[in-house]
């Protein structure tokens, strides 16, 4: 319900935008990514019909930013990273419009990147840095799921920060590292929707978890 409040404060906002046409836009500046596989493949992470919709949700926000910078060529090229670090630079009638449909989408863009339904195994890359910072691989599992266990925070991430140390934390509002000059590693959605167990939502996680572009993401910082 939390969720499906914030999603409608979004669009209320974002006064210029007809729901009519759109999933109709023809000629999308932001697009959603192309995933690799099914949300079927997934189904036993997260129901496939709840993925589809969060995907939709994703693509819907895609499209809100489309509209709300068509009139500011500056930023026709611009990514969500780039939208993102350069709030400031914004004229202020659309800045927390940008800020609040680019937050959720690059979480969600994020979040759908980071799954796989192919086994995949951390990087050596990746297991050395979680080494420095939560001594073993194990320890940063145990960590992830204890701080996802003790919160009632909408998101979890992995990010590094410009010192290239890993950290965790969570958010209960609609926000990412991204804007501080941080980099997500890996993050996950924790909406109460998603799942009955918490626990074993967070363990099946680690499943389908793409460690491939997890460490394609940490790269990004070393």
């Amino acid at each position: 319900m939390k969720k499906l409040i914030l999603f409608l404060s979004i669009l209320l906002c974002c006064t210029t935008i007809d729901l009519s046409f759109t999933y109709a836009l023809n000629s999308t500046k932001l697009e959603p990514i192309k995933l690799d596989y099914s949300f079927f493949e997934l189904n036993q992470f997260i129901d496939k019909a709840k993925l589809k919709a969060m995907y939709d949700e994703y693509s819907l926000y895609l499209d809100n930013l489309n509209l709300i910078l068509e009139d500011n060529k500056e930023f026709k090229d611009a990514s969500l990273e780039d939208l993102l670090e350069n709030l400031d630079s914004m004229p202020e009638e659309i800045a927390l419009n940008v800020k609040l449909n680019a937050f959720s989408a690059i979480n969600l863009e994020y979040f759908f990147k980071n799954l796989s339904a192919r086994k995949t195994s951390p990087g050596e890359k990746f297991l050395k840095e979680v080494n420095k910072s939560f001594t073993c691989f194990s320890n940063f599992k145990r960590e992830f799921k204890s701080l996802t266990l003790n919160s009632n925070a909408n998101w979890i991430f992995l990010a590094c920060n410009p010192n290239g140390e890993l950290y965790l934390a969570t958010s209960d509002e609609v926000y990412c590292p991204i804007p501080f000059k941080h980099q997500i590693i890996l993050c996950l959605s924790l909406d109460k929707s998603l799942y009955s167990d918490k626990s074993q939502f967070v363990d099946k996680f680690f499943d389908f978890v793409n460690w491939e572009q997890v460490d394609k993401n940490i790269s990004k910082n070393y």
